[in-house]
């Protein structure tokens, strides 16, 4: 969708000069380069200047350009979003009230310079700091409509679908899109759609792009590196991630081997398969309950000390901190390609 930009109309007066050449040979008249400044106001004189006409040719000086027209952006209104459930919902100018019950998103608004609009959120986002004082009001799937309803807001986002019909009972506004599930590129996507939702493609644009530049070094970094060592990635109670989940595209792009690569989505593997796989590297995403666990003792990654905890949750939040966990997790994985 492309942007509308509103530019600057240069006027520059048309400059009339008149220069009488006389010749005692009486030979044609021959035309001479008149200098003259390009006005930048429309109430502005040029002075005329008159030369001698020289007797061999001169070069043409090249005339300084006149500097580039300011290129002011304006956002796209209306802008038309469809939500995850097929509603469309057109936004005629961005919303100052927004409750957003989605951690990335939050996010994502705070990073393109917007986030003072949000006004609510749950309780659980921690990221950025800046959120700490923003209304909470409930969970995720337990929100306080009561308490939703009296922020006055005029759009509230959800990523789940079993609010949207109660929330708009209410009388609200609401958008619904699902969390990324498979694909985290789609995070640059995602903040280019909300520049234009609140009117502010440029700063989307910028911070998107980043986004993808640094994805995009990674793979670069990756592209000689031939497969990868073994992984298991502990959710908690051995559940683990298979390769059509967002961390089974962050494996692929590793060049990590799943162990789990049978799984849809997520699913919870005995020990026994666990010890078979025989995983060379453990990711603990929330703390380690591998290395103490006699079952595992023979593992390659625990007896090579090769357990990994994040040290936040970039990789549990599909957002723009999705790259930095991805990017932390190749240093830790491949110390040898990033420093």
């Amino acid at each position: 969708m492309g942007l509308i930009y509103r530019a600057k109309l240069l006027f520059v007066p048309a400059l009339s000069v008149l220069v009488l050449l006389t010749m005692a040979c009486g030979s044609d008249d021959v035309p001479t380069q008149v200098a003259s400044d390009v006005a930048t106001d429309t109430s502005a004189t040029a002075a005329v200047v008159a030369t001698e006409v020289p007797t061999t040719p001169t070069a043409i000086p090249t005339a300084t350009p006149p500097p580039a027209p300011t290129v002011t952006p304006v956002p796209m209104f209306p802008f038309t979003v469809t939500g995850s459930n097929g509603r469309e919902i057109t936004f005629y100018e961005a919303p100052e009230r927004i409750v957003a019950i989605d951690s990335a998103v939050v996010e994502t608004l705070f990073a393109i310079g917007e986030g003072w609009r949000v006004v609510g959120t749950h309780d659980f986002v921690s990221h950025p700091l800046e959120a700490e004082d923003i209304e909470r009001v409930g969970g995720a799937f337990n929100l306080n409509l009561e308490a939703t309803v009296g922020l006055d807001p005029d759009l509230v986002f959800v990523f789940s679908e079993g609010l949207v019909e109660e929330l708009e009972r209410l009388g609200l506004r609401v958008l619904y899109l699902q969390s990324l599930r498979d694909d985290f590129r789609v995070v640059a996507d995602n903040v280019r759609m909300w520049g234009d939702i609140v009117g502010n493609p440029v700063a989307a644009g910028e911070v998107a792009a980043n986004f993808e530049a640094r994805v995009a070094a990674i793979e670069r970094a990756m592209a000689g590196r031939d497969e990868g060592p073994r992984v298991f990635q502990d959710e908690g109670e051995l559940w683990t991630p298979g390769p059509d989940t967002l961390i089974g595209q962050v494996f692929e792009v590793l060049k990590l081997q799943n162990i789990a690569y049978d799984v849809d989505g997520y699913s919870q593997l005995s020990p026994e398969v666990i010890v078979e796989r025989a995983p060379e590297i453990v990711i603990a995403a929330y703390g380690d309950s591998i290395s103490a666990n006699p079952a595992f003792a023979e593992l390659p990654a625990v007896k090579d000390g090769r357990v990994y905890v994040p040290d936040s949750d970039a990789l549990s939040i599909p957002g723009l901190r999705y790259v930095v966990g991805l990017e932390k997790l190749a240093r830790w994985v491949y110390p040898d390609l990033f420093d």
